[in-house]
This record gives structure tokens, C-alpha cells and sequence, in this order.
């Protein structure tokens, strides 16, 4: 399979999995999970990072939007694992897009600027591959 191949099936993927939660998001009961949250900090108990998760997924909407990030996240590593070209590169980015999304995505475009030196043509710092 070719890469233009490969690409083409991840965005048919995507739109299809989009169309579908948006259309449970749009059709499901909202099951508000308000009333748990605020129980959980009347007692004290905090809510983690995992159950923050929970919380959000739990919502239709919260779910689509979960899609929604995850999917942006997955198309922006696309082009990062184009444009690096170690293994160890394309891995370590996946890991800080899943963890922590648009930071990583900052951080990498600023990361481009710094080692573009003095170049202006944008074209060239985003679009051209580094050397192996």
C-alpha cells in the first residue's frame, strides 16, 4: 500500500468514525454528570485526570469532541512522522501528541522556527523534510 494510499484511508476513517459520533452525539440523551462531579467535591475526593476523562466521555458531545481532538492530533503526527526521519523522532512525537495535544503541536512548530535559522519562506520551514 502507498503512503498517498495509506493517508487517503485514514481520512475516509475519519470521516466516517466523525459522522457516526456526531450523529449519536446529536440523537443520544445528554446523561449530565454535573450532580457526580460536584458529590465528588463536596467529599473531597478531587477529580483526576482519569476521571476527568471519564467525565467528558461520558457526554455525547464531550465523546465527539474527544474524536474531534484525537483525530487533529493523529492528522498533525502524519506530518510530523513525514517530516522526521528516525523512528525514535516519530514515536517520542506520537506520545507527546496523544499526551499533550496542542502543546506538543506548538512546541514542534516553534521547534521548526528555531531551527530554520534566518529562512522566511515558510514553505521551506514547514515543508521540507529533514535530512536522514
Amino acid at each position: 500500500m502507498t503512503s498517498r494510499r495509506a493517508i487517503a484511508l485514514y481520512f475516509i476513517l475519519v470521516l466516517a468514525a466523525m459522522t457516526w459520533v456526531s450523529w449519536y452525539a446529536s440523537t443520544a440523551p445528554t446523561i449530565t454528570s454535573l450532580a457526580k462531579y460536584a458529590e465528588q467535591v463536596k467529599n473531597q475526593e478531587g477529580i483526576n485526570v482519569i476521571k476527568g476523562f471519564e467525565t467528558v466521555c461520558s457526554e455525547p458531545w464531550g465523546l465527539a469532541t474527544m474524536f474531534d481532538a484525537y483525530f487533529g492530533f493523529l492528522a498533525f503526527w502524519l506530518y510530523t512522522a513525514w517530516r522526521e526521519r528516525t523512528v525514535a523522532a516519530r514515536l517520542g512525537w506520537l506520545v507527546a501528541l496523544l499526551l499533550l495535544g496542542n502543546f506538543a503541536i506548538a512546541a514542534y512548530a516553534l521547534l521548526c522556527l528555531k531551527q530554520s535559522g534566518d529562512e522566511t519562506d515558510l514553505g521551506k520551514v514547514f515543508f521540507t523534510r529533514k535530512a536522514a
